[in-house]
């Protein structure tokens, strides 16, 4: 019994490696390849008025996009693949974390009967609140 659980377990633990592989280095590449050409700082640049609403360089918007179209995964991936302090990396968790795969999760709602662009909103508004709210704190605390 022993045994077979733990093959199991490796099974599923490769298994997980394997799906989460598929996500984060595509990302990490792509996101790596970014910041060595002149698309990074022309990227960071269009983005700043906006990211700065949350104490971020507009680099930073990479990670939020990702998460916009992807899971959370490829929001490690690109945080990873760009130069983020403690508390950008901690603001950028918080908002990807309420507006993550929205588009996956829009298919979910609309399953359950729910309004697509209600809850869109929704989840957008509290990234940008709390994204405001930790950006701004983290500022003033580290």
């Amino acid at each position: 019994m022993f045994i077979e659980s733990v093959k199991t377990g490796f099974k599923k633990g490769i298994g997980t490696v394997w799906f989460l592989s598929k996500i984060i280095v595509p990302v990490y590449i792509v996101v790596t390849v970014i910041r060595y050409t002149p698309l990074m700082p022309a990227i960071g640049n269009f983005f700043r008025p906006l990211m700065k609403l949350f104490d971020l360089p507009g680099e930073a918007a990479i990670p939020f996009i990702t998460g916009f179209f992807l899971d959370e995964y490829g929001v490690i991936a690109a945080i990873k693949a760009i130069s983020l302090d403690t508390y950008q990396i901690t603001t950028i968790a918080i908002m990807a974390l309420f507006f993550h795969t929205i588009f996956i999760e829009s298919a979910v709602m609309k399953k359950l009967g729910l309004s697509i662009s209600f809850f869109s909103a929704f989840r957008f508004s509290l990234a940008i609140i709390f994204g405001i709210i930790i950006g701004q704190l983290g500022g003033v605390l580290w």
